[in-house]
């Protein structure tokens, strides 16, 4: 397997990680960079509910392939729900170089995103509520190792924030020995 560099895109719902996940993509497409996303949410949609391992297990399942790939970038929306998560979603990626970019907007706006683009009131409050728990959490900081608004601004430049800190776009040194 190669060294991976894996971007965690972590933040309370509505806070942007599928939609900047995608916008990252298209930047690191057009720079011709290797990369993959791997939407948390989407591994784990299954009735009924299997818990939060579900998803990590499904990730761990398909990670190797994922990791055979030679300079890959991989983006993976999802809301790490604590640092004991954060430990184990390290564990199920073996060898990868992971970060965690924390994506940020005001309470009210997050809640605002979550009931525009909810199917009934069902759903709209159930993430309404789970961004209540959030933003009461006091760990945060423990979990991330940088932060993004994704308020008030464009797609493109919240993406073009995440590309630069998290170092995507600068040259990466080739592995001692390599002739590429």
């Amino acid at each position: 397997m190669n060294d991976v560099d894996v971007l965690v895109l972590h933040g309370s719902p509505g806070a942007g990680k599928t939609t900047l996940a995608r916008a990252v993509s298209e930047i690191l497409r057009e720079a011709g960079l290797a990369h993959g996303v791997i939407d948390m949410d989407e591994i784990s949609i299954v009735h009924p509910d299997q818990g939060r391992s579900f998803a990590r297990e499904n990730l761990r399942a398909i990670w190797p392939r994922y990791a055979a790939v030679p300079g890959l970038r991989l983006l993976l929306p999802s809301v790490v729900a604590d640092e004991e998560e954060l430990a184990l979603l390290r564990a199920a990626l073996p060898g990868a170089h992971l970060a965690v970019c924390e994506l940020t907007a005001p309470e009210a706006v997050l809640k605002e995103r979550v009931t525009a683009r909810e199917p009934n009131e069902f759903w709209r409050e159930g993430l309404r509520r789970w961004v209540d728990v959030f933003h009461a959490r006091n760990d945060l900081h423990r979990i991330r190792d940088f932060l993004v608004s994704t308020h008030e601004r464009s797609e493109e430049d919240a993406a073009r924030e995440v590309i630069d800190k998290a170092g995507w776009l600068a040259v990466r040194h080739q592995p001692r020995g390599s002739t590429t």
